[in-house]
């Protein structure tokens, strides 16, 4: 029996349409034995539905913007301690899961024995993978990709055979989903994925990232905006009610950050790599929005209140050494 390919994917333009038509058509050669699926969260181009076999249209593409279920993140030097959850966009885990959840129970349904999951703006060096990875799957129930440096593992691809997953694993449970996130420590689903894929005495393999991509690009799309200011975020003194405002320039551009607080305006231009700055903003209990700018473009709203203050300081703060 073919095997299934399962092509997560979020084009709501034009421009990430055609990612995913270049990417199916380059699919094309290895149909003969791999059945493709493009499980998505927007429509895609008429043009794609001859290159593939299924189709999964969720319209829900829900964004997760709590500060305990967004992507942490830490910086510390000297003198302080920080940890935020506003340095990267709303997390798309739930998003992610829904449609992997959906995987699932369609590889099921169908009968399918292996299945591997890839972004749909994967960079795709070579169509010999998908078979390396499906001969690593006569051994092993799943397969990731592993960063050499750090361990960190990638999200772009990963495979897996369907023996012996639970059977909770076929009904999909929000609330599950969303406390798994919150119980891990860095939020991130690069940190949840392996752990979701080896239940019951699952086994893994861990591939070296090179194999996955030896031009160390691995994805066209840069949805994290990894080459803009992210590092532009309020904080909480953990010792006080004072809220502060971080900028961090790890990108060394120059950079002109304007933070509307409630009525109020405050200015930081950061122009050297490396530096940082910290300004005060005032108390929290008297903050209840946090615009942000980076050269005249929006780059965060924040909204504090009542109900979201206390999970605030848990979650972003700073800490003197």
């Amino acid at each position: 029996m073919k095997e299934l390919i399962s092509v997560f994917a979020y084009c709501p333009d034009n421009h990430r349409k055609k990612i995913l038509q270049e990417l199916l058509t380059q699919l094309q050669p290895i149909r003969d034995r791999f059945e493709i699926m493009v499980v998505a969260h927007s429509p895609i181009s008429e043009l794609s539905y001859d290159l593939i076999d299924h189709f999964y249209y969720d319209a829900s593409n829900k964004l997760l913007e709590d500060f305990d279920v967004r992507k942490k993140h830490w910086f510390s030097n000297h003198l302080f301690d920080i940890n935020s959850t506003l340095v990267y966009p709303p997390s798309t885990h739930l998003a992610i899961y829904s449609l992997l959840y959906y995987t699932f129970n369609f590889a099921k349904f169908k009968g399918f024995s292996k299945v591997h999951c890839i972004e749909y703006d994967i960079n795709l060096i070579d169509l010999d993978l998908f078979d390396d990875v499906s001969f690593t799957l006569d051994e092993y129930d799943t397969v990731m990709f592993k960063r050499e440096d750090d361990g960190w593992l990638y999200g772009t691809y990963f495979a897996f055979t369907m023996n012996n997953f639970p059977d909770e694993y076929f009904v999909y449970d929000e609330e599950k989903i969303l406390n798994q996130l919150r119980n891990t420590e860095t939020k991130m689903t690069e940190s949840i994925t392996d752990k979701l894929l080896t239940p019951n005495g699952r086994t893994i393999k861990l591939e070296p990232l090179s194999k996955l991509d030896p031009t160390n690009v691995f994805q066209k799309v840069d949805n994290h905006m990894n080459d803009e200011l992210m590092w532009c975020v309020p904080l909480c003194d953990r010792n006080s009610d004072m809220v502060h405002f971080f900028v961090y320039n790890n990108k060394g551009g120059n950079y002109d950050v304007d933070i509307i607080v409630n009525d109020k305006h405050l200015n930081i231009n950061s122009t050297c790599l490396n530096c940082w700055h910290v300004r005060p903003l005032g108390d929290i209990n008297e903050i209840n929005e946090i615009l942000v700018l980076v050269n005249k473009k929006i780059k965060k709203h924040i909204i504090l209140n009542d109900e979201n203050r206390d999970m605030f300081r848990k979650y972003n703060f700073i800490e003197d050494l």
